[in-house]
């Protein structure tokens, strides 16, 4: 088998579990009404950019590869161009998700005119204007992002200046700003365990175990969905350096690239207990699911 081939088809069963369960989070977030809030429309548009990004890889770079199709790789730029503002979207979202946090902990009786609906649409709208606009100038006009025969994925067109955009315009820019959610998060987390002192002496045993399970919860998905997407990028940029095995570059490189989209819907599911039970047909509560939204709510009544 061709090792292009071998590459399809590994890349073709994370992408199909990124599409469907991205696109599933989406839908289970839109029906709630406990994320009918600023945290759950960032939530659904974060899923939105991870279900875009594996549904790409899944309906146009897995069969172009697969069926050797020569038009589908004489326009895989377009390609490339929507698998980076998807990325981007993605992390410019996490961040906005990790400022909502941080807002709703140290800023509480300013978080709901701060994040009011309106604002948070606002947001949104201004996330996807600038980081399109961006994407459009690097991505789409000042150089490409095209399958390349030799390697069998995607590079950026071989010059000095797509080098240096490559290299800050994507690399240096998606790790600072990822680095600045973990910031922010680690932040967000010392103020809920200082806060927490003070709520647990005023609840019974019972809710102050319910508290820490969601303290717990949302400490876990932040560190967790920050690791995960430095990890992602430390790979992509530094394994093909160190390593020459095709095998441990792909899997550190391309699939990493899928895979971090995958994880990110994995990560939501597993510490939203609301998505998971509507997800799997239970019954489902209105309690919102954001341990964030609950610390805010106990800080504002002390």
């Amino acid at each position: 088998m061709e090792s292009y081939n071998q590459t399809a088809y590994a890349l073709l069963p994370i992408s199909l579990v990124g599409s469907v369960l991205n696109w599933c989070i989406f839908y289970a977030v839109h029906k709630l009404q406990s994320f009918n809030h600023a945290f759950g429309y960032l939530s659904a548009n974060q899923a939105i950019a991870d279900a875009m990004h594996s549904t790409m890889f899944l309906l146009y770079f897995c069969p172009m590869v697969l069926f050797d199709n020569k038009t589908m790789k004489e326009f895989s730029h377009h390609c490339g161009f929507v698998l980076l503002l998807c990325y981007e979207l993605s992390v410019m979202i996490h961040l906005a998700i990790s400022l909502n946090r941080f807002t709703a902990v140290w800023a509480p009786y300013q978080y709901p005119n701060i994040f009011s609906s309106f604002n948070t649409k606002v947001l949104i709208f201004g996330i996807y204007m600038f980081t399109g606009t961006v994407a459009v100038m690097f991505y789409e006009k000042s150089c490409h992002f095209y399958y390349e025969e030799k390697i069998h994925f995607l590079t950026f067109t071989s010059s000095e200046f797509c080098g240096y955009i490559g290299w800050y315009g994507d690399f240096l820019k998606n790790a600072s700003i990822v680095a600045v959610v973990v910031t922010i998060d680690m932040l967000t987390v010392f103020k809920v365990r200082k806060v927490s002192k003070k709520v647990v002496a005023t609840i019974s045993d019972q809710a102050q175990a319910r508290y820490s399970k969601r303290e717990m919860r949302f400490l876990k998905q932040t560190v967790t969905q920050g690791f995960v997407f430095m990890l992602e990028l430390l790979t992509y940029f530094f394994v093909p350096q160190y390593f020459e095995n095709k095998w441990v570059v792909f899997f550190a490189t391309s699939f990493a690239w899928v895979a971090v989209h995958v994880i990110d819907g994995m990560v939501v599911v597993f510490f939203n207990p609301e998505v998971r039970r509507f997800l799997l047909r239970q019954p489902t509560n209105h309690q919102v699911s954001s341990g964030v939204v609950t610390v805010c709510k106990n800080q504002t009544s002390h």
